[in-house]
């Protein structure tokens, strides 16, 4: 997987006394188009800290385009913001 830390614009579900989960998201590309993405499975959800800040990482996999792809969702608690870690 490739780093791209990209902001993304994310629908979560929030379950009693639970950590948020996200159920799908948007990005842009490169090419300035707009990509939504249904989050198929969360293989695995973790606390981090990165840099001194609390992180939930979540590792995804999702039907992209036809083809399964793993990448890493971040949800960094202090700044209240998701990004496209890895695709």
């Amino acid at each position: 997987m490739k780093i791209v830390a990209k902001p993304i614009d994310t629908i979560v579900v929030f379950k009693c006394g639970s950590k948020p989960l996200p159920y799908k998201f948007k990005y842009r590309e490169k090419d300035e188009t707009t990509r939504e993405i249904y989050v198929g499975k969360i293989l695995v959800s973790q606390e981090q800290r990165i840099a001194g800040q609390r992180a939930y990482v979540y590792d995804c996999q999702s039907e992209i385009e036809g083809i399964e792809k793993r990448y890493q969702l971040k949800y960094l608690i202090s700044d209240c913001r998701w990004e496209l870690y890895k695709i």
